[in-house]
């Protein structure tokens, strides 16, 4: 028998204690059907049309997936937001954090990382009128843009959390979705890279197994993570007997 995986039970807890050290921030439920207007899939916002501008280079930004089974642990459709909402920071270029909170059943060292970058890949179908993600330019980065008339219009963190949850929620495998929201300091967003730092070796970790096909850890950047995380090194193992099955088939 397969067992499931937990890769980020403790990067969850300690993002759970930061948020509960910044004063000032809100939260919401998101919409059971969201109400904002899709873009056409020719979602372009140009500088000149530009009402407030998320994570752009020359900003902090972190974009962090993280999985549990342990719903309990999820609140579903709860959008936390740290810092001003997008219709308060017109003609503003704000640092962005986003954590994404997902309550999953299933993923097992066979299947963990295919399941994570299916949820992944769920931020690049946001597709909203006024709305543009700019560039991802590293995996734990977003640069968006929205549209003057859009924020006119009352586009917020929640309707963009309310978006990507409704995503979240369309796939079988996710049971419980959160998110959370840093648009108050670069140096929140950069407290909040350093608690994530883990979970990004563990995703590049991931990575580079699925990529190259290399399960030899003697030259591996992330032999450390592997011995860390036992889970992670028992997922290597498991690809690895998979490809020499198959090489001998």
């Amino acid at each position: 028998m397969i067992e499931t995986v937990e890769l980020f039970t403790d990067t969850i807890s300690s993002v759970r204690d930061f948020i509960t050290q910044i004063s000032g921030k809100r939260s919401w439920i998101a919409e059971d059907k969201p109400l904002w207007p899709e873009g056409g899939g020719h979602n372009i916002v140009l500088k000149e049309d530009l009402g407030v501008e998320l994570g752009n280079p020359q900003m902090e930004s972190l974009s962090c997936l993280l999985w549990t089974h342990d719903l309990a642990s999820i609140e579903n459709g709860r959008i936390t937001l740290m810092g001003p909402d997008f219709p308060e920071s017109t003609g503003r270029s704000l640092p962005f954090g986003k954590v994404v909170l997902a309550g999953v059943e299933g993923f097992t060292q066979d299947n963990a990382y295919d399941l994570h970058k299916d949820l992944d890949f769920l931020r690049y179908s946001i597709n909203l009128k006024g709305f543009m993600m700019r560039s991802v330019s590293q995996y734990m980065r977003e640069w968006c843009r929205i549209s003057r008339v859009a924020i006119g219009e009352g586009f917020s963190a929640r309707t963009l959390g309310s978006a990507l949850i409704s995503l979240f929620l369309e796939k079988p495998f996710v049971r419980a979705v959160e998110v959370i929201y840093i648009t108050s300091s670069p140096e929140d967003v950069i407290r909040l890279r350093e608690i994530t730092s883990g979970a990004e070796k563990v995703i590049a970790a991931m990575n580079k197994m699925a990529a190259e096909m290399d399960y030899e850890c003697e030259n591996c950047d992330y032999q450390e993570v592997c011995d860390d995380a036992s889970q992670l090194k028992a997922m290597r193992d498991r690809l690895m007997k998979k490809s020499q099955e198959a090489c001998i088939d």
